[in-house]
């Protein structure tokens, strides 16, 4: 079972009202599991871009406030240092839809500069990884949020997280979603689907 979520969005509503309208939502679904038909304590997390953002600071709200249990995150191209300043924003700061002169936008309508080191707004910046959900991290080759994605894969490694990095070679911040005309990214999202799989412990399927 699939649960999209949205939440409110800035300038009307800035940080943190998008984080904690992802963590309400994920309590609320993981309390209401029965209902909607899905399988308590098979709660899993997932996110793309802003999305990646939510997801990532829902798991560590959830460990630091014991709960909801959470068995895995999936983190698409995620936003989690909002420095801006990695080298993939040199390299990949125009051309590729997702510019840096836009994520500058966004930042700017999302938090103030001096709420973008608070780690639920730059997930990377956590104090302590450690004790998180399994991770699948996606990064994109031509994009610049690349470094940071592959930066809180590392990271969680190195706090003793079980993390699958995939880095999608030749892709950019939007091309893995699209389904039927970037055809190279269907064996991606195949290999992104294995790992969800896993985090229910199902069987991944022979290819």
């Amino acid at each position: 079972m699939i649960v999209s979520v949205d939440y409110r969005h800035a300038p009307e509503a800035r940080f943190p009202a998008a984080v904690e309208d992802g963590f309400a939502a994920t309590r609320w679904v993981a309390d209401n599991a029965v209902a909607l038909g899905g399988i308590p304590g098979e709660l899993a997390v997932f996110g793309w871009s802003a999305g990646g953002n939510i997801a990532a600071v829902v798991c560590q709200l959830a460990r630091d406030a014991g709960g909801p249990a959470i068995v895995g995150q999936g983190l698409l191209t995620p936003v989690t240092d909002l420095g801006m300043s990695t080298g993939s924003y040199e390299e990949n700061g125009d051309g590729y839809i997702l510019t840096a002169a836009l994520m500058k936008w966004f930042a700017d309508h999302y938090a103030d500069e001096s709420d973008r080191s608070d780690p639920r707004a730059s997930p990377l910046l956590a104090g302590d990884l450690s004790g998180l959900p399994p991770a699948v991290v996606i990064t994109c080759e031509f994009d610049p949020l690349r470094d940071e994605g592959t930066a809180y894969a590392e990271a969680l490694a190195a706090a003793g997280v079980p993390v699958h990095h995939i880095a999608a070679r030749g892709h950019t911040h939007t091309s893995l979603t699209m389904v039927d005309m970037v055809l190279s990214g269907a064996k991606i999202r195949a290999e992104i689907a294995d790992e969800l799989r896993q985090f229910f412990g199902a069987s991944v399927p022979t290819r």
